[in-house]
């Protein structure tokens, strides 16, 4: 059995679900120790870890935690997939990445190869909208001059060029109970608000680069009485900032539209989850990309996505950072599964950006 696929096996057992990270941090920090590597955190838990080198710094970074559905995983090495037994999800998001990290700083250490300065991050809490790398402490990150972050769906070879900012809107309807039976046109119902300012928006696809969703819808009471609070939950994404804060105007003015119909009252909560933003694909961080595919034999792609990462506040940061695929397939699925050639793929990629003699 190859390191990285044992080294995979290992972590997929060790439970990390978001906001419980505690023991495969532990673990993952007495590993890169053990190799020589020093090691900080910062307040949310984030870990770091150094290897010095000659040349530019180069971060590779990947989360430590999991969605709830890949709990108490236990893997299956079938022929050359890797999955589960279909009760859990599997964990290849992100922990096949943090595999082929790890061999390839093993590698490095028992070969002796040359290298450039090397910074992994390894952040938690991501799979609940980039809450560990908001905390990121970028004094911990000052030397680094580019990096990558291996967490995306499908095979090894594809590189992320753009990716959408993205708000949230967290909405309460106030309406007015009342028996609706005996009195129904003395209420204002939150759900009849509600229902109409979603009912008077633009939702799901919106544009080749704009997305607004409805996540939640949350009004429990009795059906004999006119409801008089629904809580909603709103998100809306795109790679164009103009467009996102048209798109979120647009939904404020519904729902406030819907509670002056009504003579009900609206609160809203705006957040900015994160950044979008677009890459220089000429810059080194994507030449060093084609020459290592070159050098493997590896398809290359470049393309955006409307998913969000860790890469969208590092990049707002000031650290320019391209996401890679990782190999694995239907993440957050029982059905998730990683091919053994993706996991050596992905470790070939890793050593392979890690090890080069000088830059291009």
């Amino acid at each position: 059995m190859n390191k990285t696929l044992q080294t995979f096996l290992d972590l997929v057992k060790i439970n990390s679900v978001s906001g419980d990270e505690e023991r495969i941090s532990l673990f993952l920090e007495t590993r890169l120790l053990s190799l020589g590597l020093s090691t900080k955190r910062d307040k949310g838990g984030n870990l770091y870890a150094y290897l010095p080198g000659e040349g530019e710094t180069i971060l590779f970074s990947a989360h430590m935690d999991t969605v709830p559905l890949a709990f108490d995983v236990e893997p299956l090495v079938e022929g050359a997939l890797v999955h589960t037994a279909g009760k859990t999800a599997l964990g290849a998001d992100d922990k096949a990445a943090i595999s082929a990290i790890l061999t390839t700083l093993e590698t490095i250490q028992r070969e002796h190869l040359p290298h450039p300065n090397l910074v992994i991050l390894l952040s938690v809490r991501e799979e609940l909208g980039l809450q560990g790398i908001a905390e990121l402490d970028t004094d911990l990150l000052s030397t680094v001059d580019h990096g990558y972050v291996f967490d995306a769906e499908g095979p090894v070879g594809t590189f992320i060029t753009a990716a959408p900012g993205s708000n949230k809107l967290d909405v309460t309807f106030l309406g007015k109970g009342a028996h609706a039976g005996f009195s129904p046109e003395t209420g204002i119902s939150a759900i009849q608000m509600a229902s109409d300012a979603i009912s008077s928006m633009r939702l799901l696809r919106i544009d080749e680069e704009t997305t607004a969703n409805v996540g939640s819808f949350i009004a429990p009471g009795s059906r004999n009485i006119v409801c008089d609070k629904a809580t909603l939950s709103f998100e809306a994404r795109s790679l164009d900032p103009v467009k996102l804060l048209a798109q979120i105007e647009h939904m404020k003015t519904c729902l406030q539209e819907a509670a002056a119909k009504h003579g009900g009252k609206v609160l809203i909560e705006e957040q900015l989850l994160y950044e979008a933003y677009r890459l220089d694909t000429s810059s080194p961080a994507f030449t060093h990309l084609r020459n290592a595919c070159e050098n493997l034999a590896l398809p290359y792609t470049e393309r955006p996505t409307l998913g969000g990462s860790d890469a969208n506040v590092l990049n707002a940061k000031g650290i320019p950072t391209v996401v890679c695929t990782s190999g694995y397939e239907k993440p957050h699925t029982t059905n998730e599964s990683i091919h053994l050639d993706q996991l050596k793929a992905l470790t070939s990629l890793v050593r392979e950006l890690a090890t080069r003699k000088e830059p291009v």
